[in-house]
């Protein structure tokens, strides 16, 4: 028992470690009308490193000839859409955004960004939803409008469908700090309370 309680120790001091490890991430962006650019990763002291190049190719995969088709199941609407209604109905209430929006700044600040630029130009082709879509995001751009070392400048388009992106930077990124700040955002009192009455259809 004592040896499996060492061991189990042991593990958990390894993996504390692992996540304490920073991990270096530098990204460069730039979407018009199709997407380009690449990540790469840096974790361990450069012991683990990757490239990831955006977009992806694809692989084919070539099929027999008299190979059947599979037939396409039908998407289950109705259960997306139960979810995707209460997600509306948690952000749609005051004390949440204001605790998601404290979220996110400390999960910017966690970031360590340096040399960030992000210019977006977003339009849903509504006027009506795009207002709706900038109420939320308006006062992420200021937030990062104050972070050091970083140039964001997001746009709006009221009349098209959009979505235009240029961005590149470089991350100095803590896991461990992460999955704190993550965890004490979704156990939070305000979240809870707020996710107890959307689920009992009182929000």
């Amino acid at each position: 028992m004592t040896a499996v309680a060492f061991t189990l120790g042991l593990l958990l001091a390894l993996l504390v470690v692992l996540l304490a490890a920073p991990m270096i991430v530098e990204f460069s962006i730039h979407r018009i009308e199709r997407t380009e650019g690449y990540v790469r990763f840096r974790w361990l002291f450069g012991l683990v490193r990757f490239r990831v190049v955006l977009p992806r190719p694809a692989k084919a995969r070539g099929r027999p000839a008299s190979a059947p088709k599979k037939k396409s199941k039908p998407p289950r609407r109705g259960k997306n859409k139960g979810r995707a209604g209460d997600m509306v109905s948690l952000v749609s209430q005051r004390d949440v955004r204001r605790r998601a929006y404290r979220f996110i700044r400390d999960m910017l600040r966690a970031t360590n960004a340096r040399d960030l630029l992000l210019r977006l130009r977003i339009g849903l082709g509504d006027p009506a939803d795009t207002g709706r879509l900038w109420a939320v995001v308006g006062p992420l751009a200021a937030m990062g409008q104050n972070l050091n070392r970083v140039r964001v400048r997001i746009e709006p388009d009221f009349v098209d469908t959009a979505l235009e992106v240029e961005s590149h930077g470089r991350f100095r990124l803590v896991p461990i700090q992460f999955i704190a700040i993550a965890t004490a955002f979704a156990l939070s009192p305000t979240v809870l309370r707020a996710w107890w009455r959307v689920r009992r259809g009182t929000a």
